[in-house]
């Protein structure tokens, strides 16, 4: 049976800076994660007729704006040259960056989220209060988050205009936490709990 996992990643201000507000640079990102999201690989060439590029701007934007979000996987000699297939260096990612006062910022390339937090909310969004409060009892089990939020982390929820209701709220809470360790957060939720992917045709029921 599949699952919902997100790993939730500190992302360099000036590479988050590079994607916030580039339509072209959000396009290959989301393309580029939902179709390799099974574990498969595309071609760069591939990944260019997806958006709608010439080869060499998709390459360009991958060299010099996304290098700190795909890599390569393979490679395939044809006729004398060389062919990459890449795939996302952390295929269940979730970028936060931090900015001042604890303004928090989002890249979700899955779910199409590109914004501060405040604005641009988070997947989990789209999800019942059912499903979400689900899924939150699942993570307490785990031990992946507390079942209580402290004073502090609610404040930070609070600047950016979050309730701490959502799955990725409090999985946010404890990267941020991690940070300084260089720990991220990874969030793992079964599939029957996720509806956010099986809207999306991301993951099924077997």
């Amino acid at each position: 049976m599949n699952s919902c996992r997100m790993e939730i990643i500190y992302l360099d201000p000036m590479t988050y800076a590079a994607v916030a507000d580039h339509g072209v640079r959000q396009s290959i990102l989301t393309t580029l994660f939902k179709k390799t999201y099974s574990g498969n690989s595309i071609t760069k060439q591939e990944l260019a007729d997806a958006v709608g590029l010439k080869y060499q701007q998709l390459v360009y934007q991958l060299s010099n704006h996304l290098r700190d979000f795909w890599t390569v996987v393979d490679e395939e000699k044809i006729r004398g040259a060389v062919q990459e297939y890449i795939a996302p260096a952390d295929p269940n990612a979730v970028y936060i960056c931090l900015g001042k006062d604890r303004k928090i910022y989002m890249v979700d390339p899955i779910a199409e989220i590109f914004g501060p937090l405040s604005e641009v909310g988070l997947r989990c969004d789209l999800c019942s209060v059912d499903e979400a409060d689900a899924c939150i009892k699942s993570l307490v089990s785990k031990g992946i988050v507390p079942a209580e939020i402290g004073p502090y982390e609610r404040e930070t929820l609070s600047v950016n205009k979050r309730s701490g209701m959502r799955p990725l709220d409090r999985g946010i809470i404890e990267s941020l936490k991690g940070i300084a360790t260089g720990s991220p957060c990874v969030l793992t939720i079964p599939c029957e709990r996720c509806g956010f992917m099986q809207r999306k045709n991301l993951i099924t029921i077997q």
